[in-house]
């Protein structure tokens, strides 16, 4: 029995218009192809799938007619939807072979490693692009209308802001885009996130572009332990800073919290970390870093697949947008070219969806608060914010609401450390309002006593 032949029997005689949604042309070998373009003007036409008898009526080319009597013919008796799993399994098996018979041909004899690596990777996400993928929607008659206790748990408070988080928490199948100019706050943002998620007892996975794993690191630490950057880096600290910063450090490791009486006993923190060094990472939360000058969309996946199992994460954080490749090869159109960019997008928001865990990125705006290079990112984007930095002094830091697919639209401001970098989570008031507020109180009246 021919699967393709018996699977559009079924279609057309079960009027099943929920596989044929389901069906994609390229599953289709092209002898097929044509009679499924005929079928697909058939439905924009009339809105309905065609019959045997429309099919012979509206099509002349007579091998095109022949191929309709002969599906008309076959005898089956299994339902369309199983059909259409053993067509697709077919296609996909046979465009992986195709594409690993290229690789051995052009790739393996003369890459490194890495290279090769990265290549199986890249096949995977042609591969997955071409077939769909995504469960089926649940029965109709079996779905609950309200998440369950373990989903709710995965949903994501920002943690930038208490009085924000008590009204907004994020499913764990959300892509969240946040914009802003180069310089403004948003790696520093995506820091404080995955230091949120890490107090919450959560894991993190973050990749990053421009800046190093050993910086991102001090960053968490500066914001875990409540820490000048500055000062941090520098090694420029006092003995209650230290047995802060190596309380954090050691709460990274399982058992590294036995090691902390003899650190405050040798004041030797080099010593402390070779010995952390041999026991494991804490297995229930981690901060792990990648850093990748040259980040894939596949590498991205080739760690997920290798990590998401092995802890709970909370968020996955990929910093940032605009310079994640969609492959090693190199566009056409360059680093910054639009369409692959939107294809970016898109593949985060699928991300997000396939292993059930929100996706927080940040991407380039320009000086009016647009998306640099390409507005279509926000398009798979189911909340974006853009950011608006203060002087220094304002001590003060806001996020403007420029999308929310599922609720009301409303931005913050919280209260911004610039020394240890910590965002919120108090709220504060806007600077340009503050000061509009200001001009507008009468003379010798209190701006305090008027917020």
């Amino acid at each position: 029995m021919n699967l393709t032949s018996a699977l559009l029997k079924q279609i057309i005689a079960q009027e099943d218009f929920d596989t044929w949604g389901n069906l994609r042309e390229n599953y289709l070998t092209a002898e097929y192809q044509a009679l499924y373009r005929v079928m697909s003007t058939h439905i924009k036409n009339f809105s309905e799938l065609p019959s045997f008898d429309d099919l012979k009526l509206s099509i002349r080319d007579r091998k095109l007619q022949e191929k309709v009597f002969a599906i008309e013919a076959v005898e089956v008796d299994i339902d369309a939807w199983v059909l259409l799993e053993y067509v697709k399994n077919e296609y996909t098996q046979v465009e992986i072979l195709d594409e690993l018979d290229k690789f051995i041909d052009k790739t393996v004899a003369i890459s490194d490693a890495e290279q090769n690596v990265e290549a199986i990777q890249q096949i995977v996400l042609d591969v997955s692009d071409r077939v769909d993928l995504k469960p089926p929607e649940e029965n109709m008659q079996t779905i609950s209308l309200f998440d369950s206790e373990e989903d709710l748990k995965k949903y994501l408070p920002l943690g930038l802001n208490d009085e924000y988080d008590q009204g907004m928490k994020f499913s764990p199948r959300d892509l969240i885009l946040i914009g802003g100019r180069r310089g403004a706050g948003k790696s520093l943002t995506c820091v404080n996130i995955a230091n949120n998620v890490y107090e919450q007892g959560r894991s993190s996975i973050y990749f990053t572009i421009e800046m190093d794993s050993r910086s991102i690191l001090q960053r968490m630490c500066a914001l875990g332990a409540r820490i000048p950057i500055g000062r941090l880096a520098n090694r420029n600290l006092t003995n209650v800073e230290w047995n802060r910063v190596a309380e954090w450090w050691a709460g990274r490791f399982e058992g590294g919290v036995e090691l902390l009486p003899e650190f405050y006993d040798t004041r030797e923190f080099d010593g402390f970390h070779k010995k952390l060094q041999s026991k494991p990472l804490h297995k229930d939360r981690q901060l792990d870093v990648v850093y990748d000058p040259v980040l894939s969309l596949s590498r991205i996946r080739q760690e997920l697949e290798a990590k998401v199992s092995q802890t709970d994460v909370g968020v996955i954080i990929v910093d940032y947008l605009n310079q994640v490749k969609r492959s090693n090869v190199p566009s056409k159109s360059g680093q910054y070219d639009w369409t692959e960019q939107i294809e970016v997008s898109k593949t985060l928001k699928s991300i997000a969806q396939e292993y059930s865990i929100p996706v927080f990125a940040p991407y380039q705006t320009d000086n009016s608060g647009e998306a640099r290079f390409a507005k279509g990112i926000l398009d798979a984007a189911d909340a974006a914010f853009t950011m608006e930095t203060w002087s220094p002094e304002d001590n003060a830091i806001t996020f403007n609401c420029t999308k929310m697919r599922s609720a009301k639209m409303e931005g913050f401001t919280s209260v911004m450390d610039w020394e240890t970098l910590k965002i919120g989570p108090q709220s504060t008031m806007n600077p340009k309002d503050r000061e509009e507020l200001k001009d507008s109180l009468s003379t010798g009246e209190n701006i305090h006593d008027a917020i």
